[in-house]
């Protein structure tokens, strides 16, 4: 499933309460001691260290919680967190649009919160994101079985976690998605023409 990345981390050596990540929808929550603890060592290293850390969605055990077809979001939802130690000089840098997310973005918020240059991609998916929080494609809904998402239906959220259909995204949604699918369709069963560009180049 897809997860939700979020804004960069307040300036505090370990992560607040995470935000959630990809494509299921969540609440902020404190993450157990042992990211905490693995943090701390990272930020006494000497050299530069950014970590993208997020969970899958929560295990199939929740019988009850399942059945309430209100939960289908949440039981998807794992937390999340960009962070970067001290020696990295960015430790602390905020991002926006970081409350909801999904592992598509996470390199354009990591190459945000580290102050990146960036490929034309890169910054294609920053400003995807701003209209886009989080995304899932159908193939995830088809492989889990779910018969409480329509078959083949792509999930989108909003900046609040709230699902968008695609009807009622304005014009420049529209392009930006029309020029992702054109985008992955290219990098992957299509002729690879960006493959002779400057596109995925980074600076």
């Amino acid at each position: 499933t897809s997860r939700l990345p979020s804004k960069r981390q307040p300036a505090t050596p370990l992560p607040p309460p995470c935000r959630r990540d990809a494509m299921s929808p969540a609440k902020p929550r404190f993450l157990p001691h042992l990211p905490a603890d693995f943090l701390a060592e990272l930020d006494k290293l000497g050299k530069p260290v950014t970590v993208v850390f997020y969970g899958d969605h929560l295990p199939g055990i929740y019988s009850s919680a399942s059945a309430d077809d209100g939960n289908s979001l949440a039981l998807h939802q794992t937390d999340y967190f960009i962070w970067s130690n001290k020696a990295s000089g960015t430790q602390g840098n905020k991002i926006d649009n970081a409350e909801y997310s999904s592992p598509n973005f996470f390199v354009a918020q990591a190459a945000e919160h580290m102050d990146a240059k960036v490929s034309p991609y890169l910054a294609f998916l920053t400003e995807m994101h701003s209209k886009i929080s989080a995304m899932e494609p159908p193939v995830v809904n088809n492989i889990q079985g779910w018969d409480r998402i329509p078959e083949g239906q792509n999930i989108y959220l909003n900046s609040k976690g709230e699902p968008m259909a695609e009807d009622d995204f304005d014009a420049e949604t529209r392009q930006l998605l029309a020029d992702y699918r054109l985008i992955q369709y290219d990098i992957t069963t299509g002729k690879n023409y960006l493959k002779n560009t400057s596109f995925m180049t980074l600076p």
